[in-house]
């Protein structure tokens, strides 16, 4: 197994990590969670002075391998991102594009049974007009009367079949498919 630690942008991200790893879903591709998930508080949170206090804290736990999870935002760059990110030797950084709640909008049978069976497909879930949660909670008001809050939202979802694998085979939603495929990586 390989062993490796995560640091995360916010609550959303942690949930989402958190979930993966109670579901055994990291153990089927040779990884061991070894550190409690790091949460940065913000993307801002996310900057070389911190990032350095978050990496030591985690290689405590011995990882062989650190992970960053973030969100893209609204950054048109990739590059600039990461490069706001810092580096360290061991980690590998990885970002939602605009935001993680892209990957829920991607999974076609949360988004239809979030919607009452109105909505099957989401088309574009990283290119929304809005951020991705907005989006997500705009059609949860159009097709069920009601929102939810971002934390309760990834919450539900987790808990009623989210997949992150079906996120990643939407064919417009590439970050979701890295996430996975890096994940793929590091335990070979």
């Amino acid at each position: 197994m390989v062993k490796v630690a995560f640091i995360v942008e916010g609550k959303i991200e942690k949930i989402f990590i958190d979930f993966l790893d109670r579901s055994g879903w990291f153990k089927k591709y040779n990884i061991e969670k070894v550190a409690p998930t790091i949460d940065a508080k913000g993307g801002g949170n996310l900057c070389p002075k911190n990032m350095q206090v978050f990496v030591d804290e985690v290689k405590s736990y011995n990882p062989d391998k650190i992970v960053i999870l973030t969100d893209l935002e609204c950054d048109p760059c990739v590059e600039k991102t990461k490069n706001r990110l810092g580096s360290c030797d061991i980690c590998t950084i990885i970002l939602a594009k605009k935001a993680i709640e892209a990957w829920f909008l991607a999974d076609g049978d949360i988004v239809e049974q979030y919607t009452n069976g109105e909505v099957k497909h989401f088309e574009s879930p990283e290119n929304t007009e809005d951020m991705p949660y907005d989006t997500f909670k705009e059609l949860l008001i159009e097709h069920t009367g009601r929102g939810i809050r971002k934390t309760k939202l990834a919450t539900s979802i987790f808990k009623n079949g989210f997949d992150i694998e079906k996120s990643a085979s939407h064919p417009n939603c590439q970050s979701a498919k890295y996430f996975v495929d890096k994940i793929r990586a590091l335990g070979k």
